[in-house]
Parts: C-alpha cells; structure tokens; sequence
C-alpha cells in the first residue's frame, strides 16, 4: 500500500485512514459499467481484502510534496529517501522549500520551493487549479487527489498505460494543458483519454484499480531485477 505523509506520533495500523481500512472496494461494484465488470472484478477477488486506500486527512500539504516528487523517479528508491529527510527535519510547507533543493540535483528537488509557494499561495481544491501550478502535470494532480480522498481519481502512469488493456480500456494519457481548460465530461479528448475512461467506468473504485495495478507491477519490476542480478 502507498503511505503518503504519515502523521508523527500515529501509528498507522491503528489508524482507519491511513492504514486504508476506511475504504472497502466491495461496497462499489455497483459503479462499474459492463465493459470492465469482468476484469475488476477479477481484481476484487484476489486484492479487496488485503489493499485499501491509504489517506492522511490533515496532511495534504506533505502529500502534495511527495506526489510532486515521483516525476520520473523510483517511488522507492527516491521518492522515499526524500519525502522521509524532509519529513523527519519539518513537517512545515516552507522549511520543506527551503531544505528541498540541498538534497541534490533532481529537477524535482529544483522545482519543489516554487511549486510549493504556488500551492501555498493558491490553495488548489480541483484538478484544473492543480495543473495550473508550474511543474503539476495531470497525473501528479490525480496522486494528490487520490490520497486526498477522492477514489475516482486515476493517476495514470507508465504502469496504468501498460496494464490498461488487459481492463478493457484503451487510449492515451490525461494531457495537463487541457485537464487546466475542461473538466473530464467536457474535454475534447475524453473518449480518448486513459483517465477520463476509468472514472467513468470505474467510478469510486478507478483509484483503487490504478493502485492494485502499481502494486502488481512495481512487484514484477522487482522480482525481473532480482532475477536479473541472481544470474
């Protein structure tokens, strides 16, 4: 399960939301259309009782830094190691700009500050306001949303476009200059538009689907790389 900005002081298997116990994908089978009923629920028989959606109600402003982080990167191999040495330091928006650039070269460690004054300054409720901030691109925005509370989200990544065929969907990714202008049912690419397909399709389950498809193919990454390095 992905935990984003974990609260000090809690622990998260007592926690409901951040251990993702207040999220049972059982209770919205009724939102899935016929044409993905099949493989979801195939999904749901295998993971609904072991992976839920972990949140951190209070925390959004630390779930934006993280989500903002996994640009391009390894989640475990980087995301991790940043968001846990700017965490431990400060759990304060502003420290987290100031200390984010001397962790090293990334450009995301570059772009956070200024991401992070526009967020702080813009206070973001809605996909368009989030894609609006420099750096935020759609699937960044869906992260943020998702481990916001909104299970309809769908951040579609390099993991979600390959795995999208075997759900019955087929199209492109989300494109960030167009998530800024439209909402979903009015943009001039939903029929062909990954995420917007989901939602619909999905409903309040397209951000737990995304999330069990993370989970199966970051482990086969894993296992291909310790096979790889076993020869």
């Amino acid at each position: 399960m992905k935990r984003f900005g974990v609260r000090k002081g809690v622990n998260v298997a007592d926690d409901p939301h951040l251990s993702g116990r207040w999220f049972d994908p059982r209770r919205y089978i009724g939102d899935l259309s016929k044409d993905v009923e099949e493989s979801v629920t195939r999904l749901l028989e295998r993971y609904a009782g072991c992976v839920g959606l972990s949140i951190s109600p209070g925390d959004e402003g630390l779930i934006f830094v993280a989500a903002f982080l996994t640009q391009n990167t390894s989640y475990h191999t980087n995301v991790l190691k940043w968001t846990r040495a700017l965490f431990s330091r400060s759990e304060d928006l502003n420290d987290i700009a100031e200390a984010a650039p001397a962790l090293g070269n990334s450009y995301q460690l570059k772009m956070l500050p200024e991401a992070l004054r526009e967020y702080l300054s813009t206070k973001p409720r809605t996909r368009s306001d989030l894609v609006r901030i420099r750096g935020v691109g759609a699937k960044v925005a869906d992260l943020y949303l998702l481990f916001t509370g909104d299970t309809t989200a769908v951040p579609v990544d390099k993991h979600f476009i390959r795995y999208a065929p075997q759900l019955g969907l087929k199209g492109v990714p989300p494109r960030a200059e167009l998530c800024a202008r439209y909402v979903c049912e009015e943009c001039p690419l939903r029929r062909n538009c990954l995420r917007a397909q989901a939602s619909e399709k999905m409903g309040r389950l397209a951000g737990w689907v995304q999330t069990v498809v993370w989970l199966i193919s970051t482990r086969k990454e894993a296992k291909a790389r310790s096979q790889s390095e076993a020869r």
